[in-house]
């Protein structure tokens, strides 16, 4: 028995510092996880925002064709234009009446 006392009394220094070791290595992964999440989070956010911006133009781009298309052609077919809107209006109305 006093052997094996002697063995727990000279490992015991040995895993204090161990553990210790492993407290500062643990730190220093945890701050490295850190650092890399800070960096993708970045990334992916800069991504979001650059394709929010295309979508964006595109979207622009695409209402002031789809605008202009329709000022052409009310110009174009006024008597049509007006007949279509006083058709949505009689339908709307209809339609909120209930």
């Amino acid at each position: 028995m006093a052997t094996t006392k002697k063995n727990v009394v000279e490992i015991k220094p040995d895993v204090n510092a161990q553990i210790e070791t492993l407290r500062g290595d643990l730190a220093t992964l945890t701050a490295t996880l850190k650092t890399q999440a800070k960096e993708t989070a970045k990334a992916k956010k800069t991504q979001v925002v650059d394709t929010a911006s295309e979508k964006v133009a595109d979207t622009k781009a695409k209402y002031s064709e789809l605008s202009s298309t329709a000022e052409k052609s009310i110009r174009e077919n006024p008597l049509s234009a007006v007949a279509i809107a006083v058709g949505a209006g009689m339908l709307l109305g209809m339609i909120t009446r209930r």
